[in-house]
């Protein structure tokens, strides 16, 4: 009889510190989205061309800015591939936070070094690698953000919660993954995750997420009740001694193109295409197409 109190109170425990933890995890996504310079400030997604990029709020600027100062500086994409930025005298703008009053080296997120954050006003922007430099721009003011309807989701539940087998891939296998541009790009797997949901057997190959298990997976809710490209998932942590990942399908995401037209998002690989419903995690949002 005391074992199997024991065990009630075991199970009624992990119950709670799961649920404690997945409104964390819900209240952290959406103070993330919400953030000044989250997704939803994301306004603009601008090529860079060779030689001289202005960018500014006056017409005649190559990337041209909805308010601000009319001339705010000149990204020059050189023949090598590498861009610097030179500010228009007496324009206030930061890289990095520091006040930039001269020519400088941008690196773009893929690049070794930090990313060169730039902000002036409202705005932030910085230049990203996707087989070409682009300038991606964010606007603490934009309507996507200020107009947030919030996230729904569907209840929480434990049987979205399971461990899945962990394969290793000795070499890692490269995936050629496509982007909503179209664009394909190869990406190394360190392994398969093998797991039971619904009743049904599924596999899903794993990307790097640091310290934990990266997912991009669709399902057969998709275009119905979730977002119809698909959604994101992160394992938590990564695999064990007994060689098991623990899947928390409840923590299943929206991407960034969910809520603007300007994001990059990883679409699904083939064998990443769950046949089930999964009816967990973070709902569609709004009235978008999909």
């Amino acid at each position: 009889m005391k074992i199997i109190l024991s065990l009630i109170m075991l199970l009624g425990f992990c119950g709670v510190q799961a649920s404690e933890d997945y409104q964390i995890w819900k209240q952290a996504r959406e103070d993330g989205l919400r953030a000044p310079h989250g997704w939803l400030s994301l306004v603009g997604m601008e090529w860079l061309y060779q030689g001289d990029n202005r960018i500014g709020a006056a017409a005649d600027n190559d990337i041209h800015l909805s308010t601000g100062p009319d001339y705010i500086g000149v990204f020059n994409l050189n023949t090598d591939q590498t861009v610097t930025f030179t500010p228009f005298t007496g324009v206030q703008v930061t890289a990095n936070g520091q006040l930039v009053t001269k020519t400088i080296p941008v690196y773009a997120d893929l690049d070794e070094q930090d990313t060169t954050i730039f902000q002036v006003g409202s705005y932030e922007f910085h230049v990203i690698e996707r087989h070409k430099k682009a300038l991606r721009i964010k606007d603490s003011n934009a309507t996507t953000r200020l107009a947030f309807k919030g996230l729904e989701y569907f209840p929480e539940q434990e049987s979205y919660r399971v461990w899945a087998d962990f394969t290793p891939y000795e070499p890692a296998k490269i995936i050629q993954i496509v982007n909503v541009l179209g664009q394909l790009f190869d990406e190394p797997s360190p392994g398969r995750l093998d797991f039971t949901l619904n009743g049904e057997q599924l596999s899903i190959d794993a990307f790097n997420g640091g310290d934990s298990y990266y997912l991009v997976f669709g399902d057969k809710t998709n275009g119905r009740s979730t977002y119809g490209p698909g959604r994101f998932l992160y394992s938590d942590g990564l695999v064990n001694d007994q060689g098991k990942v623990l899947l928390d399908f409840n923590k299943a995401y929206n991407p960034p193109c969910a809520f603007t037209p300007y994001s990059t998002c990883t679409l699904p690989p083939l064998q990443n295409r769950l046949k089930t419903a999964v009816e967990a995690g973070e709902k569609k949002y709004g009235d978008g197409p999909y």
